[in-house]
């Protein structure tokens, strides 16, 4: 799990070099009726292709920072890249779609668990809605989504629920535009 942390790390930094819009934010998930998974959160868009608009991005969460601080809720990591579109332009408060693909692992802990599932492919789209402070550099997101399970019966682990929701809350990251005007 380092070594994906790690790789968001460079993605973040190489990419803030060619981004019209780039966001860094927290992301606070409930899997439904289960565990909230917290982490972190990156998105940006291009200057060259529908900026401000089409969005990708990239959300670790895991239940370390969630559920499983103060309990002994099953520790769960979930990596994730997404395609995003943000409806009304310029506007403070927008719609977004999104499908998320990614890894998901449950870190089962004992032995007799061994022959459980303990890992999937994440399918999931997603709705929500937006909104960007225009004098502030934040921006809020709230989604719902669903993880599609596209494994054979009983091969899917147990703690992934189809159903999930959140907040993310991102900082805005000046521009080379933006700063070059200052």
């Amino acid at each position: 799990m380092k070594k994906h942390l790690f790789s968001l790390i460079l993605l973040f930094i190489f990419s803030s070099l060619n981004a019209q819009n780039l966001n860094l934010g927290v992301k606070f998930q409930k899997t439904h009726s289960l565990y909230w998974e917290n982490g972190l959160s990156v998105q940006y868009s291009f200057k060259s292709f529908k900026p401000d608009q089409f969005y990708i991005g990239v959300d670790y969460v895991t239940s370390r920072l969630g559920s499983a601080i103060s309990s002994n809720a099953l520790k769960q990591d979930n990596m994730v890249a997404s395609l995003a579109w943000h409806f009304r332009k310029n506007k403070s408060f927008r719609i977004i779609t999104k499908l998320n693909l990614g890894i998901f692992k449950a870190d089962l802990e004992e032995e007799i668990f061994s022959e459980l599932p303990s890992g999937t492919t994440i399918i999931a789209p997603e709705l929500g809605v937006s909104y960007d402070f225009k004098n502030y550099p934040i921006k809020l997101n709230l989604g719902l989504g669903f993880n599609a399970n596209i494994t054979n019966g009983g091969q899917s682990p147990g703690t992934q629920q189809p159903l999930f929701y959140h907040l993310s809350i991102f900082y805005k990251l000046p521009t080379k535009k933006e700063t070059d005007e200052k």
